[in-house]
């Protein structure tokens, strides 16, 4: 079974009675209360050689993109380790992130693992007077990305081959300032974090929506990468989010560095458009297979 199959037939069996939002955002929303969960498992999320420090950075910022994409602000988390034996953790390495997002770690579990590190954490947020959700794009609207795509995945890659140098790209940053500003003004109606990669992530808004997503190849930051290349790259934990045009030049004046890079119709499916041709990227980046 593939991930998205799975959490598409679990939106259909669980009991959301007395939550505002669940399953199918970035986070659940009960009262004023964000919370979301993220596990990471060596071998997957991250190589046996990787420093835990940075380990436990990237788990973190998965976490609190998530509330940022919700356009709230992470306060809590409970931390879950399963360490394999011999094995070495300081609590610092473990401290650090937590002090960096100004997020305090109240509880969790430790144990054993018999095979490779495993780590899990619930973020808990608050919500600001505007949420942000994956449903709430119309025909009409711009898309905007908050920061170039593509690096994530170059630096990914360079570690697959074999360099122990390019540990970088778990030390990501979420976009913690942008989602508390688009939660305090509702400038944006949908938002998501880029984790999956842009086309991928697109789709989901897209789906939750009801319309059709263009991305226009031409205005694609992607620092020197191809457009194609950077679409697909993940754990970006950018914010990809829609705004209604006649809010965007009050959305550039405020912040400056998003770049508008498509718009959004009636229809389904998200299509990059170079050269007035179409081309469908819904399923344009990464999918676990279980």
């Amino acid at each position: 079974m593939k991930e998205f199959s799975l959490i598409e037939s679990l939106s259909h069996m669980l009991d959301n009675s007395g939550i505002a939002l669940g399953v199918g955002d970035d986070a659940a929303l009960f009262g004023t209360t964000l919370i979301a969960k993220d596990i990471m498992a060596e071998g997957v999320h991250f190589t046996h050689d990787a420093p835990f420090s940075h380990i436990m950075q990237k788990l973190l910022t998965a976490n609190v993109s998530d509330i940022a994409a919700m356009g709230g602000v992470a306060k809590y988390a409970l931390l879950g380790i399963a360490i394999p034996e011999g094995m070495e953790i300081s609590a610092e390495d473990i401290a650090k992130p937590f002090e960096s997002y100004g997020v305090k770690l109240i509880g969790g579990d430790t144990t054993s693992s018999a095979s490779g590190l495993f780590v899990s954490l619930t973020i808990v947020g608050e919500r600001n007077e505007y949420v942000l959700t994956r449903s709430g794009a119309k025909a009409g609207d711009l898309l905007f990305l908050s920061r170039p795509a593509g690096r994530v995945r170059q630096l990914l890659d360079r570690e697959i081959s074999g360099s122990k140098d390019n540990y970088n790209h778990y030390l990501v940053r979420a976009e913690t300032a942008l989602g508390d500003f688009l939660g305090r003004t509702g400038i944006a109606n949908s938002c998501i974090d880029v984790s999956d990669g842009i086309g991928r992530d697109a789709s989901h808004m897209a789906d939750k929506s009801g319309v059709k997503i263009i991305v226009e190849h031409s205005k694609v930051p992607c620092d020197g990468y191809t457009v194609e290349y950077a679409l697909g790259s993940g754990e970006e934990f950018s914010l990809l989010f829609t705004v209604p045009s006649e809010k965007a030049d009050e959305l550039k004046a405020a912040c400056p560095s998003v770049v508008c890079i498509g718009r959004v119709e009636s229809g389904s499916g998200v299509w990059l458009e170079k050269d007035r041709q179409l081309t469908d990227i819904s399923n344009v980046g990464y999918e676990h297979n279980f």
